[in-house]
């Protein structure tokens, strides 16, 4: 920031900051859309066939493109409602059916949806919401009784939607201890077969008959932690599997105690209801293959695909389509005096330059579909952790863009971190210039990883599992004197879990002794500590949104408490400028605070909501708007 704005800021009032030009539109960094799905189903005649994509995006609603195999002519149909659909399959009735995901609108939660290829002009309709209760549906399956049965979360229920009268029903939860009720299949003699996890693993049959249900898989596939979710899936035998884990002994010494690993099978559910383990399964139902053998492969976001001829021949196709754009999960500062960001679903990275003006997105720079959900400017190289798996891969920005596994290779993947990190929240430089690394853990566990990686070996050299006990790590700070690495904690952990502890911790690591210095409850009750800053000698936080938190690292005490009231602050979003006043995000304002005072002064309100962020330089801060970028520019600016 230039000197000449220190003046300029002290001074800002609410009223000066509710200047709408403040807020400057840098444009839509990812105009592709999240492929969430690709099937073949009916055409717009009754022998014609159509390759359907679905795609989500949060720049606008869902859409599908329908794309014709002989032709390569594409057409795109939109939704009114629905930023993206899990739930997609061809009901009874040939038409098209999606169940959306929870999304930024109401009335974009837990709906049905449908496209008629013979009526295309109606475009995608809304059928409803089969339970009030339920956010996602994620799978779809077509039922012997005609119906179209669906799972769903947050609380593991079962759905159906009658195609011929457009009755809608919920038959209420299949397993009172689970969230999710992820996948879906028909099972024997009119029955449902239903997967269920993250916490703990579960098989459900219903009986459309009896109304009734029951869990078919045997404790042996759910007994131990590492068992948090079986899948369901129909074979082309016509037969219902199930694929679970059981735990295998290695070692049963009694003085060492057992050696277990786990070992993925396949189960087949009996017409009597029984479940038995089988070597060679067969393969699942394809959706995939049009009637005359050519089988579609490789879709991407890009618009292209391979059609795989029944001779093994393959043909590569594309098709476009328009998006509205990729919702920016995360914005930060990095190389060559660029913003960075990511996008969610797709994951794609993009940049942005002040000094120009240029908006580019050059790609995915790791091998998840998720988002990156923390990144490092490490002397020009800028390393990005992402969903799933906290998968780390490191960027060189003045180089050609090359990804791959290999060292020559730009961006380079490195893999993900290891057991603890699903969700690496946060990335700081600690002692050596090692980058620490703290995350959410793997869905149905507790207990996050404090991960340390070296950049000159490029490897993980240490992992700290359940640092906290049962708790996310989720913000983090370092102090070069005394080599400690500041944290703070979140209850949350992986999906399908529910939180067994009460309040979040701010923590000191000592990176010497290998070992906790500190770890405490700044404010009892408070879920997480959102962001942490060392500010010379202090650390400076913010824990439950609002709940501003001052720790003195030379006295080892909290010096101040106090609450901001500007509402609840982002995640990893307060830095301080040059002129020493540090600047922050809430989901709707602008915010300065006074290190010396702690007194708080709101700059400027983004009434339409502040997604996510941060990244800060002389012109302003730099924040995500659905799948907008956007600048707030200093006054003067």
């Amino acid at each position: 920031m230039r000197a000449i704005l220190t003046s300029l800021l002290i001074g800002a009032t609410v009223a000066i900051a509710q200047d709408a030009a403040q807020f400057e539109s840098l444009g839509v960094p990812v105009s592709k859309g999240g492929l969430m799905g690709v099937l073949v189903g009916p055409g717009p005649t009754e022998d014609s066939e159509r390759i359907y994509f679905n795609f989500r995006q949060d720049g606008g609603k869902l859409f599908l493109v329908a794309v014709d195999p002989d032709t390569g002519e594409s057409q795109q149909f939109q939704s009114s409602v629905g930023t993206g659909a899990w739930g997609f399959i061809v009901g009874p009735d040939n038409k098209i059916y999606l169940g959306t995901h929870e999304g930024p609108d109401p009335g974009d939660s837990g709906q049905i949806l449908v496209f008629d290829p013979r009526q295309p002009e109606k475009e995608i309709q809304v059928v409803g919401r089969p339970s009030e209760t339920e956010t996602y549906l994620w799978m779809f399956a077509n039922g012997e009784d005609g119906l179209i049965y669906g799972c769903t979360y947050p609380t593991a229920k079962l759905i159906s939607f009658d195609p011929a009268t457009g009755e809608m029903q919920d038959f209420g939860i299949m397993d009172d201890s689970q969230m999710y009720s992820r996948s879906i299949c028909s099972g024997p003699g009119g029955t449902i077969l239903i997967g269920v996890g993250y916490g703990r693993a579960n098989a459900v049959l219903y009986d459309p008959a009896t109304g009734e249900h029951q869990a078919v898989l045997p404790d042996e596939y759910r007994n131990d932690p590492a068992q948090t979710v079986a899948s369901v899936w129909q074979g082309i035998d016509g037969n219902a599997y199930i694929s679970a884990t059981r735990m295998e002994v290695l070692n049963g010494d009694p003085e060492n105690g057992e050696i277990k690993r786990p070992v993925s099978v396949t189960l087949r559910v009996n017409d009597d209801r029984s479940v038995e383990e089988v070597a060679n399964p067969p393969a699942a139902v394809d959706h995939l293959t049009l009637r005359d053998g050519r089988r579609v492969n490789n879709p991407t976001i890009d618009g292209t695909f391979d059609l795989v001829h029944s001779d093994g021949t393959v043909e590569a196709r594309t098709f476009e389509y328009a998006g509205a754009g990729s919702g920016i999960f995360m914005v930060a500062n990095g190389p060559l005096g660029r913003i960075y960001g990511g996008t969610a679903m797709p994951n794609e990275l993009f940049w942005y330059d002040p000094a120009t003006g240029a908006l580019e997105n050059p790609g995915n720079p790791t091998e998840t579909s998720g988002e990156i959900y923390s990144m490092l400017d490490h002397h020009g190289t800028l390393y990005v952790c992402a969903y799933p798996g906290a998968f780390l891969s490191k960027w060189d920005p003045a180089q050609p863009w090359n990804y791959g596994r290999e060292a020559t290779n730009n961006p380079r993947g490195l893999g993900p971190l290891g057991p603890g990190h699903l969700r690496p929240r946060a990335m700081i430089h600690g002692p050596n210039e090692h980058l620490y690394i703290g995350s959410y853990p793997e869905y149905g566990r507790l207990g996050g990883s404090l991960g340390v990686w070296d950049p000159v070996q490029d490897r993980l050299v240490e992992n700290y599992h359940n640092l906290i006990r049962n708790q996310s790590i989720v913000s983090l700070a370092y102090d070069p004197e005394t080599q400690l690495v500041f944290g703070g904690s979140s209850v949350q952990g992986g999906g399908g879990t529910e939180p067994v502890e009460t309040e979040a911790k701010f923590f000191a690591f000592d990176t010497k002794m290998k070992r906790l210095a500190v770890e405490e409850a700044p404010y009892p009750g408070s879920p997480a500590i959102r962001t942490l800053l060392r500010i010379d000698r202090r650390i400076i936080g913010v824990s439950n949104g609002d709940d501003l938190l001052v720790y003195d690292i030379d006295r080892r005490a909290f010096v101040h408490r106090s609450k901001l009231g500007v509402g609840s602050v982002l995640d990893c979003s307060l830095a301080q400028g040059s002129d020493g006043q540090l600047y922050g995000l809430s989901s709707n304002q602008v915010f300065r605070i006074d290190p010396a005072t702690y007194e708080v002064t709101a700059l400027a309100e983004y009434p339409d909501g502040i997604h996510c962020g941060f990244a800060m330089d002389e012109r302003g801060i730099y924040f995500g708007h659905r799948a907008e970028l956007l600048r707030y520019n200093w006054p003067g600016e």
